[in-house]
């Protein structure tokens, strides 16, 4: 240790030019950790058989809910499972328009509960929609064979889809109808459309006295809705099929408002069907959420009305009976109870994320064990246990380290840590482990840095 430039955490115990856990922070959407902890995550959901699963996850913030997310994530088969991974950008989204329905404003709902009226219905075109954009988006990227469909039936899953569909590409939406319905062949050099293929501008020009009728309608009915992508453009593209498949009549006969449980019912089904694929939703992120958390305070009349909206028994019922499967990653707030608007626990459970002073040091040694097992063979010394790096026989140091509650409190407190211990370097003659000192200015500083990161997350 006579080198200065060993004189550093880092370098001291072979790590600088590894990813040190302790040191790093992750966000909502970060999956990029190799770090888990499994032993202290529901063992249930982490099944060795790569299988999907309906249940909530309730966790204060910090406890681990993105790590648990992103490792059951990647244990879904994507052969077997269509993904749909719905955070907190896609949620606002639809908030933003269900608001905006409401004629609020951003002020307005800094200082009221703007989710108070949010409803399954609600979540159920949420869902619906991010389904059937999805589903769009990876058309192109697809072999699927529509076979056995009547025209009735595939007229009724276009108009889901030309109403549902969230993206603003609307060539994309004519690529599948067009594919869907038979109007192009592939020719050596790529699709060839016919001269019968459906082309949202060409309806836009040809709209006329006598279809003008039912374009007012299905706008009048599209409007009604509270979340959903107002592009008139889909329904252009949805008037030209309309009228090309001789469906004018049945049309303007029916709405499909009130029907979203019914439409996210059959195209899940459709799905199923012809990907060979269950839709798998995977709901996480709404800590974050603007409207959810207005100026960093939790709205628990909003956040109350968007829980039970997700475990609504409509909702519910689709998932049990194998329609897809919903996974939620929420935060567990005081004074908010949603397990009694569960109808079946024992089919839709809830698990809680805890941790103990026992459960974290053992996750602390984990990630040590995990350092050693990388680190240089240059290095001065291995990592032995977390009490002994940070001199846990003192009992002022115990006093001080049997405070912190959660992983996400463990990191800050470490890189605090860390940075004190390298300040002191210089000064002392047995480096690395931690004094009282070190630990308990590392403590007060993690502390403020704990709630600086929490309110900059929501």
């Amino acid at each position: 240790m006579s080198k200065s430039e060993n004189r550093d955490f880092n370098a001291f115990y072979g790590i600088e030019y590894l990813n040190n856990h302790f040191a790093t922070t992750t966000t909502v959407d970060d999956c990029t950790s190799t770090f888990i902890f499994k032993s202290a995550l529901p063992q249930s959901i982490l099944t060795l058989y790569q299988g999907a699963s309906s249940f909530t996850i309730l966790g204060a913030y910090g406890t681990g809910k993105t790590l648990l997310r992103c490792e059951y994530f990647k244990t879904l088969n994507a052969d077997h499972y269509l993904k749909v991974l719905i955070l907190n950008k896609e949620i606002t989204d639809y908030i933003e328009r269900f608001i905006a329905s409401k004629k609020w404003n951003s002020q307005y709902c800094a200082n009221h509960s703007c989710l108070k009226d949010w409803s399954g219905d609600e979540f159920a075109q949420l869902m619906l929609s991010i389904l059937v954009t999805k589903f769009i988006e990876n058309y192109s990227q697809t072999e699927i064979k529509f076979i056995d469909i009547p025209i009735e039936k595939k007229i009724h899953l276009v108009t889901i889809i030309c109403y549902y569909y969230n993206g603003d590409s609307i060539s994309q939406l004519e690529n599948f109808v067009n594919g869907f319905l038979g109007k192009f062949v592939n020719t050596f050099f790529g699709t060839t459309y016919t001269a019968s293929s459906y082309k949202a501008s060409k309806a836009h020009v040809q709209i006329s006295e006598r279809n003008k009728p039912l374009l007012t309608h299905l706008q009048n009915d599209l409007n009604e809705f509270g979340t959903l992508n107002k592009n008139v453009g889909k329904l252009h593209l949805l008037l030209a099929i309309i009228e090309g498949e001789g469906f004018e009549y049945e049309s303007i006969q029916k709405t499909m408002l009130g029907h979203v449980i019914r439409d996210l019912t059959d195209f899940s089904s459709f799905i199923t069907k012809h990907m060979e694929k269950i839709p798998v939703f995977i709901i996480d992120g709404i800590d974050e959420n603007q409207y959810l958390n207005p100026n960093n305070e939790v709205n628990k009349i909003s956040f109350e009305s968007f829980y039970r909206s997700s475990v609504c028994e409509k909702i519910l019922s689709l998932t049990m009976t194998n329609y897809f499967y919903l996974s939620l990653f929420y935060p567990k707030i005081d004074g908010i109870n949603i397990l009694d608007a569960i109808v079946r626990p024992d089919k839709f459970p809830t698990y809680t994320l805890t941790w103990n002073s026992k459960s974290l040091y053992n996750y602390a040694d984990y990630v040590l064990q995990k350092l050693n097992k990388n680190a240089s063979r240059t290095r001065c010394k291995a990592f032995t246990d977390f009490k002994t790096l940070v001199n846990y026989e003192d009992q002022r140091i115990a006093e001080i380290i049997d405070e912190i509650q959660t992983p996400r409190e463990l990191h800050m407190f470490m890189m605090e840590l860390i940075t004190q211990m390298n300040h002191d370097a210089s000064n002392v003659e047995r480096l690395f482990p931690a004094t009282e000192k070190n630990v308990r200015n590392a403590f007060e500083k993690s502390l403020g840095l704990y709630y600086k990161y929490d309110e900059a997350n929501g």
